[in-house]
Order: C-alpha cells, then structure tokens, then sequence
C-alpha cells in the first residue's frame, strides 16, 4: 500500500484558509449524546424549581381549606409593595417559631381571586385575615405587625379552638 493513501487531504476552497492548520473532527454519535445529555441536565435544573414554585404559588393561594375544622390565616398580598413583602417575612418566621400553626395561605390581590378575596372582606394589601375552623372571620391584622404580635395572634387562633372544644 502507498503511502500517500493515509495522508490527510487538504481542503479545497476558500474556507481552507480558516481551517490551515486544524485538523477536521469526525462525527461521532456519542459525542452528541454526551451534549444533548449535558443540555438537557442545564435545563432541567431551572424546569424543575419553575414547576415545583408553580406548585408553591398554587397550595399558598388555595383557599378552599378556610372552614375545613382547622384555623386559617390568609394574606392578601402584593409584591410591590414593601410592607406587604415584610408582613408576609414576619408571618411566615413567626409561623416557623409556632409549634402548632394554623393553615397559611397568601393571595395576590392583583389577581381575580385575590381581588374578590380583599373586596368580600373589605381588606387592602397590607392585611392578614383570620378565620377559625368552622371558617368564620375572627380577626384583621392591618399593616406590617411585628413577628411577636403575629405569633400571639396566631397562638390566639389556634387556642380559640382548643377552649371551645374544652366547653
């Protein structure tokens, strides 16, 4: 066999200027599913935490627990304004600092739901609505309260229900 068989030929055209020197790559399957692979373990990092914080917004904003037989607190809420981020910041510790909280739920009030929700009880933005078991209003926190006002209040809620049951 000639040796000439085994040489590399030079690629012809005016793209043989930008390839001197570098050697043309094979194609080869694995390569490409190794990168699809790699794609596809970016992507799916970012789909997965958009699906599960989807699923989030939509326990949060599900109201149809109020009146269940256990105690809810719903905020009407709105991203844009700051005392609403902090009201929701101080509810949400204090419910962590709870050992039995009651049921949380945040609608938006630029929302259809969270709208009707704040015009049925004639709340603004800044509130948190209370509501015992049997799904009657009980209290309206106006403002951005204080971690320790919210977690009486929601102490107060749940307490509601154990002296009723003590009667």
């Amino acid at each position: 066999m000639p040796k000439t068989r085994n040489r590399r030929r030079k690629p012809i055209g005016p793209s043989s200027k930008s390839l001197a020197g570098k050697p043309r790559r094979r194609f080869r399957p694995r390569r490409l599913v190794r990168g699809t692979l790699i794609v596809l373990a970016i992507l799916a990092v970012p789909a997965a935490w958009l699906i599960l914080e989807e699923r989030n917004v939509r326990t949060l904003a599900d109201l149809s627990v109020i009146g269940s037989g256990e105690p809810v607190a719903v905020q009407v809420f709105d991203q844009r304004r700051s005392a609403s981020r902090r009201l929701r910041n101080n509810a949400e510790q204090a419910l962590a600092n709870i050992e039995h909280p009651p049921a949380w739920r945040v609608v938006n009030i630029n929302t259809t739901q969270g709208a009707r929700f704040a015009g049925e009880h004639l709340v603004d933005q800044v509130t948190i609505v209370l509501f015992d078991e049997q799904g009657r209003r009980t209290d309206v926190i106006r403002g951005a309260a204080s971690v320790g006002d919210l977690e009486t209040a929601f102490t107060d809620l749940r307490g509601q229900r154990v002296r009723r049951s003590e009667r």
